[in-house]
C-alpha cells in the first residue's frame, strides 16, 4: 500500500471529493504549457499590430481620396431660373361612359314575331327593331273604327230630327199668328154685334154666335201655343241626343285613338343612335308589357361622356377656366401622346366629395371615330390658362431627396442643395413655388456626382435648352 501511495506522488496526485477526482499537471508539463501560452500572444500581438497598419494606411488612402475628390471640380450642366407664367396642368384617370342609355322594354304584350339587327349593331334612331304580333291589335281598332263611324251616322240621324222639329216649331208659329188674327177678328165681330143688339138690329142668337167664334179662336190660338211649346221640347230632346251622340263619338274615338297606338306599338324603334347590348328575349318568345327586364339596351356613344375627378385644391383654376372658356381637355387613348381626342367640359358636380377631397368633372366627346368605348378607362390631361407668373427652371433640376424636392444652385462655384416647394410642371418645365429666386444658376445635369458644397465646373449649354 505504501508503494502504490509513492507512485501516486510521484505521478500524479489524486484528490478525492466524493465520487469526483481531479489530475493536476506535473511542473514540467506547466513550463511547457507557459512556453506555448507565451507564443500564442506574441502572434496575437503581431496581427493585431499588422491590421491595425493597414487600417490606418487605408483610412489615409480614403482620406486622401476624399479629400482629392473635394479638390476636384464636377462638370456640370445649369440653367437658370427664371420668371415666367406656366399652364396649369392635371393628369387624372377617366372613365368612358355612354352619353344616354335606353333600356328597350315593349309596351304591349304578345309574340316577339321578328328581330331586324344584329346584336352588337350600330343603329340610327327611328330604326325598326322589333315586330310583335299585330293582328290582335289590328282587329281592336277596326272594332274602335266601326264604333266611330256607328256614331257619326246617329250624330248625323238625330241632326236630321232637330232639323225637322225646328221647321216644325216654325210651322205651328206661323198657325198661331193666323189663329191670333182670327182670334182679334172674332173680338171685333162680338163687340160689333153687342151693340146691334142694344140696338135692336140683329138677333140675340146672331149676337151668341159671334161670342161662340171668339171662345173657339181663343181655343185655336192656347192650343198653338201648347204645340209650340211641346215642338220646343222636343227639339231640346233632339240637341241632347245629339250631345250624348257627340260624347259617345268622342269616347270611341279616343278607344280608337288607343287601338291605334296600341297597334303602332306593335314595332319597336330606335328612340337615339347607339350601339345595341346583347339580346335578352329572341325571336318566337312572348313578351310582356312594361316588364322590368328590357329586351336590349342602346349606349348612345356619339358622343361619349368621360368621367374625372380632380383634386379640390384646383377648383378654383378649374372654374375660372371653364367660365372663361379656356379649360381645354385631352383623352390619351391608351396612354399614348398621338392617339389622343379633345373634349369639352359639359358638367361639374355641385359638391366636393369630403371622402376623397376631389370633385368630379364630365366631358363630352364627339367620338365620331370611335375611339373611345363605354367602360374604359383613359388618361385625362386638364390644361389651364396660369393664375400668374411664378419662377421657372428645366424639370431636370428638380431632385427627390429624404427631405423633399431639392435643387442644387451654383453659387461662388460650388452647389448648395437648396429645398423648395415645387408647383405646376408643364412639358419640361416646372415652377417653384419657394425656395429660389429668379436669377438663381441650378444644376440641370451632373448632380449624380454632388454632394453638398462641392466645387462645379460649369459646362457648355445648349442654345435649345430650356433655361439656357
Amino acid at each position: 500500500m505504501r508503494d502504490g501511495a509513492n507512485s501516486v506522488q510521484d505521478g500524479e496526485s489524486m484528490n478525492v471529493s466524493g465520487s469526483s477526482w481531479q489530475k493536476k499537471p506535473s511542473p514540467s508539463k506547466l513550463k511547457s504549457l507557459i512556453v506555448i501560452g507565451v507564443k500564442i500572444a506574441v502572434l496575437v500581438a503581431l496581427v493585431l499590430l499588422i491590421a491595425n497598419s493597414a487600417t490606418s494606411y487605408l483610412a489615409g488612402s480614403k482620406r486622401s481620396g476624399a479629400e482629392k475628390k473635394a479638390d476636384r471640380a464636377v462638370p456640370v450642366n445649369v440653367a437658370t431660373a427664371q420668371l415666367s407664367e406656366v399652364p396649369i396642368e392635371i393628369r387624372s384617370i377617366g372613365n368612358v361612359t355612354p352619353y344616354s342609355v335606353v333600356n328597350i322594354t315593349p309596351q304591349v304584350s304578345g309574340q316577339l314575331s321578328k328581330v331586324h339587327f344584329t346584336q352588337g349593331q350600330l343603329v340610327r334612331k327611328g330604326e325598326l327593331l322589333f315586330e310583335i304580333d299585330p293582328r290582335p291589335y289590328r282587329a281592336s281598332l277596326d272594332q274602335a273604327e266601326g264604333n266611330v263611324a256607328r256614331d257619326r251616322a246617329q250624330i248625323k240621324a238625330a241632326q236630321a230630327n232637330l232639323a225637322k222639329d225646328e221647321a216644325q216649331i216654325g210651322q205651328l208659329e206661323a198657325n198661331l199668328n193666323r189663329d191670333n188674327a182670327q182670334l182679334s177678328y172674332a173680338s171685333r165681330q162680338k163687340a160689333r154685334y153687342q151693340e146691334l143688339v142694344q140696338q135692336g138690329a140683329v138677333s140675340h142668337e146672331q149676337s151668341d154666335q159671334m161670342n161662340t167664334s171668339e171662345t173657339q179662336a181663343l181655343a185655336t190660338l192656347q192650343a198653338d201655343r201648347m204645340a209650340i211649346e211641346n215642338a220646343k221640347a222636343v227639339v231640346r230632346s233632339d240637341a241632347a241626343q245629339i250631345e250624348t251622340a257627340l260624347g259617345t263619338l268622342r269616347a270611341n274615338e279616343g278607344a280608337a285613338e288607343n287601338a291605334r297606338i296600341q297597334l303602332s306599338w306593335t314595332k319597336i324603334r330606335s328612340p337615339i343612335d347607339g350601339r345595341t347590348s346583347s339580346l335578352n328575349v329572341y325571336e318566337g318568345n312572348v313578351v310582356t308589357a312594361n316588364s322590368t327586364a328590357p329586351i336590349v339596351t342602346i349606349a348612345q356613344v356619339k358622343p361619349i361622356y368621360v368621367t374625372v375627378t380632380v383634386p379640390e385644391q384646383y377648383l378654383n383654376d378649374v372654374r375660372r377656366a371653364h367660365q372663361a372658356g379656356s379649360l381645354k381637355l385631352v383623352a390619351l387613348i391608351g396612354g399614348s401622346k398621338t392617339d389622343s381626342v379633345n373634349g369639352a367640359i359639359s358638367f361639374m358636380e355641385n359638391t366636393v366629395n369630403t371622402t376623397t377631397g376631389t370633385i368630379m368633372l364630365r366631358a363630352s366627346f364627339g367620338n365620331v371615330d370611335e375611339h373611345l368605348y363605354p367602360g374604359q378607362f383613359v388618361d385625362v390631361v386638364l390644361r389651364m390658362p396660369p393664375a400668374g407668373s411664378s419662377v421657372v427652371v428645366p424639370s431636370r433640376a428638380v431632385q427627390a431627396t429624404q427631405q423633399g424636392r431639392s435643387v442644387y444652385v451654383v453659387k461662388n462655384g460650388k452647389a448648395e442643395l437648396t429645398p423648395v416647394k415645387v408647383g405646376q410642371t408643364f412639358a419640361e418645365s416646372s415652377s417653384i413655388i419657394s425656395g429660389l429666386s429668379a436669377g438663381d444658376v441650378v444644376v440641370i445635369d451632373g448632380q449624380l456626382q454632388l454632394t453638398p458644397g462641392a466645387k462645379v465646373r460649369v459646362q457648355p449649354t445648349r442654345a435649345d435648352e430650356p433655361g439656357s
